[in-house]
């Protein structure tokens, strides 16, 4: 007797492949704040740009032109809101931030680090997904520059591939619109390593 093979086939959308790879970074992104002062002299929290979440002990990349190395940051996702420390600028155009004290005291900070992505495996036709103040894509064209028109709000955006990977990060700058992902884990390896 014959055995009998069935085959099903699984159609996925590509509209699915976008949600989900939204739904698994949605922690890892913050919203930056800083403090400033209203024409009364009164303190005021000024929302800018996006970040998000590059190691698990709380770095945050962001967008250089969104921050420096005095002022008082914050930075918000689904489990609260925590003040921020400037912790370094990188040459490519990004910063980060480190999560520190919650404004509540209940809150506790929850985040997920992004998968990291490989750029050079992406080929040209394949979608590319921004999550800043709004969530756009676009088609890859192949090349490795990534042009991102950033607007403010949408600068320090994570830049995914379909698999919810991360790409790297939107910079609203003159020079480019765009840090890979290779070039913040290369600052990070160099925050890791121990200082002569």
């Amino acid at each position: 007797m014959e055995g009998k093979t069935t085959v099903n086939t699984v159609v996925v959308k590509e509209e699915d492949l976008v949600v989900d790879a939204i739904a698994k970074n949605q922690s890892a992104i913050f919203k930056i704040s800083k403090t400033s002062l209203d024409t009364s002299g009164n303190p005021i929290d000024i929302s800018f740009g996006r970040g998000f979440a590059v190691s698990t002990d709380g770095l945050i990349a962001v967008d250089s032109n969104l921050v420096s190395n005095n002022g008082t940051y914050f930075v918000t996702n689904s489990s609260g809101k925590f003040k921020a420390d400037f912790v370094v600028a990188d040459k490519t155009g990004f910063s980060f931030l480190k999560i520190g004290d919650p404004v509540d005291p209940k809150s506790k900070a929850s985040f997920t680090v992004p998968v990291t992505g490989n750029l050079s495996q992406m080929k040209a036709g394949q979608k590319i997904i921004v999550i800043g103040d709004a969530i756009s894509s676009f088609i890859y064209d192949g090349n490795k520059d990534i042009q991102i028109a950033a607007t403010k709000t949408n600068a320090g955006g994570l830049v995914l591939d379909l698999d919810g990977e991360a790409l790297g990060i939107v910079l609203s700058g003159d020079a480019s619109s765009f840090a890979s992902i290779d070039q913040i884990n290369m600052a990070l390896k160099a925050q890791a390593a121990p200082k002569q």
